[in-house]
């Protein structure tokens, strides 16, 4: 069921860039006096036919979803008729053939401008920027960061979610500038830290270029209890079951989720041995876990997640929304740094 849910969202999210790019394109053919003869959604067979408007213009819905066309008068394409050749395509000045072509690829360009808008408009739940400890050596290290940090601002510019983090931090490090962090740590003091982010290696940015600076988001302790467990994985077929409290692996005591998947990925393939405690019983499962090869790295995966208290995770999550006119500016922002960046 999910994965039809994820192929159907697929399908339609990719329909509506398909319509929106052909429609850039028809829309100021139109304006510019060109005779549309087709719109498409699709290729090949049309599933679906109909004419309308004075040019008895056909749109279509074809078999294969996988683009899309507008067809227009052209001189290259059939013979035109002579009354009409001022409406061919090919008739038009450099300016207009540009300005429709370079329509569809404009009307995209808007669409995400809309949906970014909408979406700082509205605001959605996002992580607060508090910082994890950082990995011993890495920049975050060097600069002095430490766990329960609040991230407040990055060169000057006020930052309200890990996700605003993310986005300046990656700018930075792409440009090899500073970031100058003004922070807010656990004791109420505002401090400042520099990240040197021209020591970051261009290498670096494939998986997860945050934590490979030393930049994780704060976490609190998660007891070692399992949760959801994902069918076929080796959790499942070892027998562990959601609510199970992992007390052990090897002999040695496991106290937090983060100890627990430490274990896990460190012995990739290899043996281990769990003692779990399940309602009053404590029990033993012996299990090897899933060997997992990513981006030059091999670690080990049960296939489990910890079970959380929604509790202990409000403290870490903010609503984040803007006015019309700053989310406006943002959404241009970020469609551009998007598109800069692709």
């Amino acid at each position: 069921m999910n994965a039809l849910i994820t192929v159907a969202a697929f399908v339609a999210a990719l329909a509506v860039l398909i319509i929106i790019h052909e429609y850039g394109h028809y829309l100021v053919a139109r304006l510019a006096g060109v005779k549309v003869l087709r719109f498409s959604v699709g290729f090949g067979r049309p599933l679906w036919l109909r004419r309308g408007g004075a040019d008895r213009t056909e749109w279509a819905v074809c078999a294969v979803p996988l683009g899309g066309y507008v067809k227009m008068l052209d001189e290259h394409e059939g013979p035109v008729a002579p009354e009409e050749l001022h409406r061919a395509f090919n008739r038009q000045s450099v300016w207009r053939r540009f300005a429709i072509v370079g329509a569809g690829p404009l009307a995209n360009f808007l669409l995400a401008v809309a949906l970014y808008w909408m979406l700082f408009l509205h605001g959605v739940p996002e992580a607060k920027p508090i910082v994890g400890a950082p990995e011993p050596g890495s920049i975050a290290a060097e600069a002095g960061m430490q766990p329960g940090d609040t991230i407040l601002k990055i060169n000057g510019e006020a930052v309200a979610s890990w996700q605003d983090v993310r986005w300046s931090v990656l700018q930075l490090a792409v440009d090899r500038q500073q970031a100058r962090l003004e922070i807010l740590d656990r004791g109420g003091r505002i401090e400042w830290r520099t990240l040197e982010l021209g020591r970051f290696a261009a290498d670096g940015f494939e998986g997860d270029p945050l934590a490979r600076m030393g930049l994780r988001i704060f976490r609190p302790e998660v007891d070692p209890v399992i949760g959801k467990i994902m069918a076929g994985g080796v959790a499942e077929r070892s027998g562990l079951r959601s609510g199970d409290r992992v007390i052990a692996i090897d002999g040695r005591p496991v106290r937090t989720w983060d100890e627990l998947v430490a274990s896990v990925r460190a012995h990739p393939g290899l043996r281990l041995s769990l003692e779990l405690k399940r309602g009053e019983e404590e029990i033993g499962v012996a299990l090897a876990p899933e060997v997992v090869e990513q981006n030059g790295e091999r670690f080990g995966r049960i296939g489990a997640s910890p079970r959380i208290d929604p509790q202990s995770m409000q403290g870490l999550v903010t609503t984040v929304s803007y006015g019309p006119a700053a989310a406006l500016k943002l959404a241009c922002v970020r469609t551009w740094d998007t598109a800069r960046s692709a």
